[in-house]
């Protein structure tokens, strides 16, 4: 009896010792299989003790198969929190334990009223932008006005002051308005026997060569039975614009009046002469003339007019 037990206990030591002297197998990716124990757990791999004697370079976590992984997890707690990265989750156990996000409950709160009054078009007028174009249109408004008051030859104090109190509606009364004509101060034409004694001493003095200037601006203005002849040279008046439009501003209309038609001017550029029957238009340094036998009209330079004669037809 004593045999057959001692008989048992050998075969149970005999099949126990293989488990203690050598380690298990442990499987790589590549098919390499490792036959050790593990002894150390890094964060970058694992080093074993080889059955055969000596140590294995450190293996990577990666390069362990998922079931070697499993069964290094089951080694110690470090060897775990190393292996747990690395060992893949089935779906079905990962949406288990994915927790629901919580249910947000949204509550209703009081709100703040506003005053949106309607638009409307007097609300769209006294808006900062409204209030800036009225302004804008008052200014264009006046400087309209003064326009037409050089425009029509009107006074700009009287034109600017009534389209002030009367935006848009002031400029279009004047405007509509005939343009003004230009009166000269009547002056006393010099007596005849004055003139004929300064023509035989041949004395003309300045205060004489004035009054002469006066006489012949004066004959110009006729009477019903038409105009005087008149002749204005250069060095007794000066030619510029204001000459033509002071002097003759009749002339300058498209249709003549029946006194208008009984006069031509003969003008003198240098040696050339000129006849016309009126102006069509001036500028700052051109004078155009309507030639006399008709057709289009002549361009002269003012500063090259010698003289200025008005003439009976």
């Amino acid at each position: 009896m004593l045999k057959r037990l001692l008989f048992v206990v050998g075969i149970c030591a005999a099949l126990y010792a293989p488990n203690q002297l050598f380690g298990d197998e442990y499987f790589c990716t590549n098919g390499e299989i490792i036959k050790g124990e593990p002894i150390t757990f890094k964060e970058d791999g694992v080093v074993f003790r080889k059955d055969s004697g000596g140590y294995s370079d450190k293996i990577q976590w990666p390069s362990f198969t998922q079931d070697t992984l499993k069964a290094l997890a089951k080694k110690s707690p470090q060897a775990q929190f190393y292996a747990d990265p690395f060992i893949e989750v089935p779906l079905q156990l990962k949406a288990k334990e994915v927790k629901p996000p919580p249910k947000i409950v949204v509550s209703d709160v009081e709100r703040l009223t506003y005053y949106n009054p309607d638009p409307s078009f007097l609300s769209a007028w006294i808006s900062p932008a409204g209030l800036l174009l009225l302004v804008a249109l008052y200014v264009a408004n006046l400087v309209t006005a003064y326009t037409v008051a050089r425009f029509r030859r009107k006074q700009p104090a009287l034109v600017c002051g009534v389209s002030a109190v009367l935006p848009v509606l002031g400029p279009i009364i004047f405007l509509t308005q005939p343009e003004a004509v230009v009166e000269e101060e009547p002056t006393e034409e010099v007596p005849t026997q004055e003139r004929e004694f300064e023509n035989a001493t041949g004395s003309a003095t300045g205060a004489n060569m004035a009054t002469r200037m006066v006489s012949r601006a004066a004959s110009v203005r006729g009477d019903n039975s038409g105009f005087e002849a008149a002749v204005y040279t250069r060095g007794e008046v000066t030619f510029n614009r204001k000459f033509f439009e002071t002097k003759f501003p009749t002339f300058f209309r498209p249709v003549l009046g029946a006194k208008e038609k009984t006069v031509k001017f003969v003008i003198t550029v240098g040696d050339k002469h000129f006849e016309g029957m009126r102006f069509s238009r001036v500028s700052t340094d051109d004078i155009y003339m309507v030639p006399l036998q008709g057709g289009s009209e002549i361009s002269m330079k003012i500063s090259e007019i010698e003289s200025v004669e008005v003439k009976p037809r």
